[in-house]
Parts: C-alpha cells; sequence; structure tokens
C-alpha cells in the first residue's frame, strides 16, 4: 500500500486500504468470483455502477474519486511490478477512463461487420486461409468448439460466463424440423435474472458437428482425469430432460437440482457415467475434460484476434480489423443488429397496418413491440440504461449501422428470424 499511494499520511493510508479490501470483497461475490489480478474492463465498470447508482446510499463524488484513485494507483503499480503486462481498462478518447465518475460507453460500443465476423472466426478461430483454404501451419487447439462458441455467443448476445457455462443437455441436437431452441438461463446469468435465448438451426448444426468431433474427442481424453477427481464431482445418475432436472451424488450426499438454477460453479463439476468412464456435462470441454477458465477463452480469442490482424497485413487484404477485441465486442455485435432488426420490422408492420386501413395501434401494443425493451429482456439487461446506450448509438451513426448491416450475407438469417420470433413473441 505504501509504494501505491501518493502520501503515506495515516488516514490516506487506511482509507486505501478500505477501499482495496472493498473491491477485493465486490469481485469475489461475482458469478464466477474473480480477484483483482484477474478482473476485466466489464467487472470494474459493475464495480464503479454498483458503488456510484445501485446501492441504497451511492457513494458521494468525492468517495468515488479517492476510490478509482486508488484503483487507477494499484493496477498502474501491478504492471510496473509485472504482475500484469497492462491495465484491464483503457482509457476512452477524451482522456477519461472507465472508472471516471458518470463514464459512459455509449459511443464506445465496438461491433463487428458481417465481413470482420467471418474473417474472425474463420482465419482467427479456425484457422484457415483466406479463401478457406487450409492452414498447415495452424497449431490452435479446438478451432470447431472455438468457432461454434463463438457463433453461439454473437447470434444470442450471451454473456461469456453464459454460453461457457452452458450444458450439453441444455441445447441437444439440431431438430428435425429446423426450427430453433429454446435455452432458460438463471443461475448463470448476470445477477441471476431469468431470461430466454433463441439459438438458431444453423448454429445448432455447428455445436453438433463439434459434439460429435472434438467434444467427443476431449471427453475419452479427459476421462483418466476425472476418474482421480471423482471424490470432488457431482455425479450424475438420473436426468429428467422433460422437467430438466438432475440428481447424482455430491461429497456423499444424495442432491437434485434443476438445470437453471445450477450454478457455474456446480456445473462445472457435473459428471455422468459414460461409454468411456466419467463425462463432462458441459458443452464446451477443455483439457482434462472440465470447463474452460475465462483466463482460458480470453486468450483463445486475443490470439484469433492477433493471428486475423496479422493475416490481414501478410496478404494485403483490403479489410480493416479493429485494433482491439473483447469477447463481450460479440454480444455489442448482437445488440446493435437486433436492435436495427426489430425497428425495422416494428416501420414494415406499422406501415403494413395503416396501408391495410388499421385503427392506431393502442398503447399495449407499442409496449409489446417496443424493440428497446425486447432487446433488454433478450439481452438480460437490470437497468433499461445499459439497453437505451445501443440506441443512442444507432442514432448517432444509423448511416454507419446501415452500411454494416448491409454486409451481412443474405444466407445469414438468424439476426433476421431472431428479430421476428423475439417480436412474435413479445406480443404472445
Amino acid at each position: 500500500m505504501f509504494e501505491m499511494a501518493k502520501t503515506h499520511k495515516p488516514k490516506t493510508l487506511a482509507d486505501y486500504t478500505y477501499d482495496l479490501l472493498d473491491l477485493v470483497d465486490f469481485l469475489t461475490k461475482l458469478d464466477p468470483p474473480t480477484d483483482v489480478l484477474s478482473a476485466t474492463e466489464d467487472d470494474l465498470i459493475a464495480y464503479r455502477e454498483e458503488r456510484t447508482i445501485r446501492q441504497d446510499k451511492p457513494n458521494a463524488p468525492a468517495t468515488w474519486k479517492r476510490r478509482r484513485a486508488l484503483i487507477n494507483n494499484f493496477y498502474e503499480w501491478a504492471v510496473a511490478a509485472k504482475w500484469l503486462d497492462r491495465k484491464p481498462y483503457h482509457r476512452l478518447r477524451n482522456g477519461r477512463d472507465i472508472l471516471a465518475w458518470g463514464a459512459v460507453s455509449d459511443l464506445n460500443i465496438r461491433h463487428l461487420t458481417h465481413r470482420q465476423w467471418r474473417f474472425l472466426k474463420q482465419i482467427g478461430l479456425r484457422g484457415l486461409l483466406p479463401e478457406d483454404r487450409v492452414d498447415p501451419a495452424f497449431r490452435g487447439s479446438s478451432p470447431l468448439r472455438n468457432a461454434a462458441a463463438a457463433e453461439l455467443a454473437v447470434t444470442t448476445g450471451m454473456r461469456l460466463r453464459e454460453f461457457t457455462s452452458l450444458l450439453d443437455i441444455e441445447v441437444g441436437p439440431p431438430r428435425r424440423d429446423c426450427l430453433p431452441v429454446d435455452v432458460r438461463l438463471e443461475m448463470i446469468a448476470k445477477y441471476s435474472l431469468p431470461r430466454d435465448v433463441t439459438i438458431q438451426h444453423p448454429v445448432m448444426k455447428e455445436i453438433d458437428l463439434y459434439r460429435r468431433t472434438e467434444r467427443a474427442a476431449a471427453i475419452r481424453r479427459g476421462a483418466p482425469t476425472l476418474a482421480r477427481r471423482r471424490a470432488e464431482l457431482l455425479v450424475v445418475t438420473d436426468i429428467d430432460e422433460r422437467r430438466m432436472k438432475v440428481s447424482g451424488r455430491l461429497h456423499g450426499r444424495q442432491r437434485t437440482f434443476q438445470v437453471e438454477k445450477m450454478t457455474a460453479e456446480v456445473r462445472r463439476i457435473a459428471v455422468i457415467e459414460g461409454a468411456h468412464g466419467l463425462e463432462p456435462m458441459a458443452l464446451f470441454v477443455g483439457r482434462g475434460g472440465r470447463m474452460l477458465s475465462k483466463q482460458r477463452w480470453e486468450q483463445i480469442f486475443e490470439d484469433a484476434h492477433v493471428r486475423s490482424v496479422r493475416t490481414v497485413a501478410e496478404h494485403g487484404l483490403d479489410l480493416v480489423m479493429p485494433r482491439r477485441f473483447r469477447i463481450h465486442d460479440l454480444r455489442h455485435t448482437f445488440a446493435v443488429y437486433m436492435l436495427e432488426h426489430l425497428t425495422q420490422l416494428v416501420i414494415e408492420q406499422e406501415t403494413d397496418r395503416r396501408l391495410n386501413g388499421g385503427h392506431n395501434a393502442y398503447l399495449a401494443d407499442h409496449l409489446a413491440r417496443n424493440p428497446q425493451l425486447i432487446l433488454q429482456r433478450l439481452l438480460g439487461h437490470l437497468n433499461p440504461g445499459s439497453t437505451l446506450k445501443y440506441l443512442r448509438y444507432i442514432r448517432n451513426t444509423n448511416v454507419l449501422v446501415a452500411q454494416a448491416i448491409a454486409e451481412w450475407n443474405d444466407s445469414e438469417k438468424s439476426y433476421a428470424e431472431y428479430a421476428a420470433h423475439a417480436a412474435e413473441r413479445a406480443v404472445l
């Protein structure tokens, strides 16, 4: 604390110590919990919003200014001491950082165009070369898993914690009638706010390809490791897929769980007896048959972004990849395009209604079809202001968003289908 503080007055050191402990306490209560060296920009934004907006008695500006100074000093020290390569957050164009009092990221919502997304997926995550050629030098592991997870994120808006904590039984195989599948999120959602996410059939097929290839191989390789850890695992002996309940033994006791109410920690240790021994119930499996950590997923996407940027330069392509990329940008991409599609859908419906001589819409109809309210539900936002930032972003850059939407392939119907499905479900 002496090294981080600008002054060594006893009261200042005491305040800094209290503030740092408060941050540590907040981070350990997140789901999943984290620490100050592993915290992400989103974790710190959540801390700022909790202390300055959401708690019963928000911090006064002077108190938050002191806490922000402590956080800045801590991460400057951590970088200088080589505990971290860089701060987990960045400065905005106006020189303020995301911890500043009242800081917002309305104009800092990074989303990908369809061309950028496809390049990141095919070249960065799957390890191909331009024109989808095989790259014999690619040494990345599980490209089908990584690409399927990213596709799931960008077409549903799920957060990292949400899509990486899914169980295989929640997603299941693609439907024979090619209809989408709804998955209920609750305990793994932020603030445990229940919501349904819709997985489109093309995404289901991509997940199933991974399931039958890389996942099957990872399960066989991980069986010996899971067998050695059996005593600390939840060994599920009964699965009721109709009611989405599982039962099994954990620490010598028989336990029953409603799947949507299983925490990320319980999901991480859930296994079943399979043909090759214990098998993880997780959808996305890593080394040792376990769910991948948040840090591992971040490394996968960081490597994919670096590879994409390098490939663009090496091949002289007329494509500009984002200078920075976070997994959360996939959620921003979903939000921007979904809001635009929902808005267009309402305009089309209203135009058709008036052309056909329909009466003026009732207030309830407007509320049921309100694109912002639908998007708020789809994203699982507690605060409407979190969704409103996307609306302001679209209003400020309407031409850019319209151009970006035009770049998405006509064959990619997920967003349009999802928007229509979401709007229909909101009215029912």
